[in-house]
């Protein structure tokens, strides 16, 4: 399994489930700042929650679509 990991096609499965996981931790914490904003009496502004959500499931689809790709190594 390291054998795997230590090729350039493995470390460019990890980086893109990276990506992908980094999305899913903003998103996270994305939606505990907007807990605590309205647990507070704040008022969101609807563009910038919007352009940081799609950002970040941006980022998850194009971290999940790239790890697959090289896992099913569709290239050839």
């Amino acid at each position: 399994m390291l054998n795997k990991l230590l090729t350039r096609k493995g470390w460019r499965v990890v980086a893109h489930s990276m990506l992908a996981a980094s999305g899913v931790a903003f998103l996270y914490l994305l939606s505990r700042m907007v807990i605590e904003s309205i647990h507070h009496g704040y008022q969101l502004n609807p563009w910038i929650l919007g352009i940081a959500i799609v950002l970040s499931l941006w980022s998850v689809a194009l971290g999940g679509m790239l790890a697959r790709s090289e896992l099913t190594d569709w290239r050839g």
